[in-house]
């Protein structure tokens, strides 16, 4: 019995080892939880960073993977993100208006067999976006909502100007 023991040690060892091992990277991997969004131009929005790094590639960049949350009747005045960002809905119903003048186009998300369709936008005209609508947007003017009683997820990835807060409040 003790011998079984002691060549069954090295294997718990390793087994034990794994597993602590893997417990900890999954903590580490854990994304921070909802911080409210500290804007003056903010109500009852929160972020949650997924993932950020400094690619080698883009100098003077942030690569960065952002959960926004908007709380029932959250919004963000207008403001400006200073790089380009490809925006998704998670869930919920997100109302987007755009206030610059330029072209920008939102990807209606594809349902039961129909392809995504893009639509062009119109400057100071809010369009409801829904889970897995999107677009791209690259630091415009603009406004977001959620709409109903529901909160709005969305997932925002992109390329920032390294340094630079995600949203910038035109006001300030």
């Amino acid at each position: 019995m003790q011998r079984a023991l002691r060549r069954r040690s090295p294997f718990m060892l390793i087994a034990v080892t794994v597993l602590f091992s893997s417990l900890a990277l999954s903590a580490r991997a854990q994304p921070a939880e909802p911080k409210p969004v500290d804007l003056p131009c903010a109500e009852n929005v929160s972020a949650q960073v997924l993932g950020s790094g400094a690619p080698s590639t883009a100098e003077g960049q942030a690569l960065v993977l952002v959960r926004i949350i908007f709380g029932p009747d959250g919004s963000i005045g207008e403001h400006t993100h200073p790089g380009t960002l490809v925006a998704s809905v998670e869930s919920g119903t997100l109302g987007f208006t755009l206030l610059d003048e330029g072209e920008m186009t939102i990807t209606r998300a594809g349902s039961g067999g129909t392809p995504t369709a893009e639509e062009p936008l119109t400057v100071d005209e809010e369009v409801e976006l829904s889970a897995g609508d999107g677009f791209v947007e690259m630091g415009m003017v603009h406004t977001a909502r959620s709409i109903g009683d529901e909160p709005a997820s969305v997932l925002l990835s992109g390329l920032i100007e390294a340094g630079q807060p995600l949203t910038k409040c035109v006001d300030e």
